[in-house]
């Protein structure tokens, strides 16, 4: 495999990815989701450890994933009210 199709297949599953992290969002927003939740959860997990693992390279799919995923995996929110007065 050339170069260029392993940027094309890193391409594809970073596509992935993102397809995964919408229809979690979509998942989370429906009575009952959380099973299905719970699944797409370990998918996008999944898909960015190959994506890190497999592709740490130039087209840095890895990287790309990490940030992708961050606000599913560390649940990343601030729910901090600022309270200089």
């Amino acid at each position: 495999m050339n170069s260029e199709q392993l940027a094309q297949r890193g391409e594809e599953l970073y596509s992935n990815l993102l397809a995964s992290l919408a229809a979690l969002e979509r998942a989370t927003g429906v009575p009952g989701g959380e099973r299905y939740a719970a699944f797409l959860h370990g998918q996008i997990e999944g898909l960015a450890q190959a994506l890190r693992s497999i592709f740490p390279g130039e087209d840095n799919w890895g990287e790309r994933a990490a940030f992708a995923v961050r606000p599913v995996l560390t649940e990343h929110h601030c729910d901090c009210h600022d309270i200089s007065d």
